[in-house]
């Protein structure tokens, strides 16, 4: 059975967004979710020792930095349904796939809080540019949440089928945290091998250069 929710937040931004309420109640929502997520210690100390480096320490940090640099979360045409979520700088608006807008799941509410948290790494640097170790980095917080929210609610995610859950949040979540890394080292190639391993803001791991370089059988030092 599919577990359906109704959703009925209202979000006022303090600072600078003093007295702009946030519309739509999706995106409200989705918000406060994030603003909520605790990252689990065992896993930040995973994706640090693979390479990673989490922009934010929770989902309260990323929530206060939308906030404080007045940035747009929004519902918007994006090039593709497979394309969940995307960070655009030239005005400053983390873009959610407007097949999602008016939601009444829970579970894309929670994947929509989570895919908001990844752009908002991305969105950390206030720049357009990317590179895989940057991507491994947003990866990593989008992952944790997945399982900290998954922990709270278990079997949260399997009410939906949604391309958010089923190709996003629960794939990602899934690959990351496998002890046999070629599935996320084969997307992350497919998706971003494009990138530079790493950048000046982002040096690249010896994880993010084995996906730059083809070396498929990388593992986690001890």
């Amino acid at each position: 059975m599919v577990r359906v929710n109704s959703i009925k937040f209202s979000v006022n931004f303090k600072g600078n967004n003093q007295g702009k309420q946030i519309q739509d109640p999706v995106i409200a929502a989705a918000l406060e979710e994030m603003k909520q997520i605790k990252f689990a210690n065992d896993d930040v100390r995973y994706v640090k020792k693979m390479g990673a480096r989490p922009p934010f320490k929770n989902g309260r940090q990323a929530y206060d930095f939308i906030k404080d640099n007045d940035i747009k979360v929004k519902f918007a045409k994006l090039p593709s349904d497979d394309i969940h979520a995307q960070w655009d700088v030239a005005n400053k608006t983390i873009k959610i796939n407007e097949q999602y807008r008016g939601t009444k799941s829970k579970a894309i509410v929670l994947a929509i809080a989570e895919s908001t948290l990844h752009e908002a790494g991305h969105a950390k640097d206030l720049d357009g540019a990317s590179s895989i170790q940057e991507e491994i980095n947003c990866l990593s917080l989008n992952s944790m949440a997945h399982r900290t929210l998954n922990a709270k609610d278990p079997g949260i995610f399997e009410t939906n089928d949604a391309k958010i859950l089923k190709n996003g949040v629960n794939l990602y979540s899934d690959i990351y945290f496998n002890k046999d890394l070629s599935g996320l080292m084969d997307k992350v190639k497919r998706s971003y091998g494009h990138l530079p391993a790493g950048d000046y803001k982002h040096p690249a791991s010896n994880f993010a250069s084995a996906i730059k370089n083809d070396e498929p059988n990388f593992v986690i030092s001890a």
